[in-house]
């Protein structure tokens, strides 16, 4: 009887392990942490919303937390990685190094990605002041300075509580709420549209199409090497590498 209790304990302990290395289960995990270290709603002061789809100019995007208080709104990506984080505010790919660098992946920088959220944000509530953007690795090494927010759980918590100006009033942090929960509990779209929308957002990269605004990517010789920029460029700066 011991016998098969030690192995259904094994088994158990096998697939709970295997279970939390999924990628999709560990974001699932960062997520839940640093909602739990935000907390609750305290009525005219803070306001919470967790995992908010918004679908602005037939762009999809999916914002990890935000929190709504007196000094500003906080615009929170979380980022479960592991290992060691290297990057720079203005470049496009971090690098993720694990196995004590023997293994190397890049990610796109989430100082952009979230300054995409902010922007949508800015789009429904009509203005772009009252934004702080927060990057948080709950599990990661971050081993370079950035002069963003980009930091733990607890730098996180830090970064909530400075003293900042207070630019809301009480009434105005619950009409934002109001406003934005309106999203929330009457979605534009699914998660798996979202999904969808980030596949095609791909697909027009590749073929060489901008995702920004629909005109053609052509080859333009920079400063050190050549790249691919948008064709209506200036009035739009979009660019890609050339792998």
């Amino acid at each position: 009887m011991e016998v098969i209790i030690t192995v259904f304990i094994l088994i158990f302990l096998t697939i709970v392990f295997f279970y939390f290395k999924l990628p999709k289960t560990k974001g699932v995990v960062g997520e839940y942490l640093v909602k739990l270290s935000l907390g609750k709603d305290i009525p005219n002061e803070k306001y919470v919303i967790n995992d908010l789809l918004l679908n602005i100019d037939t762009k999809s995007y999916q914002i990890d937390h935000i929190v709504i208080c007196r000094t500003g709104i906080f615009v929170i990506e979380t980022k479960n990685y592991s290992g060691q984080i290297y990057g720079q505010d203005n470049q496009k790919e971090w690098t993720q190094v694990l196995s004590y660098g023997r293994e190397k992946y890049r990610f796109y920088n989430p100082i952009l990605q979230n300054k995409s959220h902010i922007y949508a944000l800015s789009k429904i509530l009509g203005r772009k002041d009252c934004f702080i953007s927060i990057i948080v690795f709950p599990t990661a090494n971050i081993m370079t300075y950035f002069d963003a927010n980009v930091g733990s759980i607890s730098d996180m918590k830090h970064w909530l509580k400075q003293d900042r100006e207070e630019i809301f009033s009480e009434i105005e942090i619950k009409q934002i709420y109001t406003q934005l929960i309106e999203y929330k509990n009457n979605p534009q779209l699914t998660n798996e549209q979202h999904i969808d929308n980030i596949h095609k957002l791909l697909h027009k990269i590749e073929n060489n199409i901008c995702p920004r605004c629909g005109n053609n990517l052509v080859m333009r010789k920079g400063k050190y090497s050549l790249f691919y920029g948008c064709s209506n460029y200036p009035y739009c700066k979009f660019t890609k590498k050339i792998e």
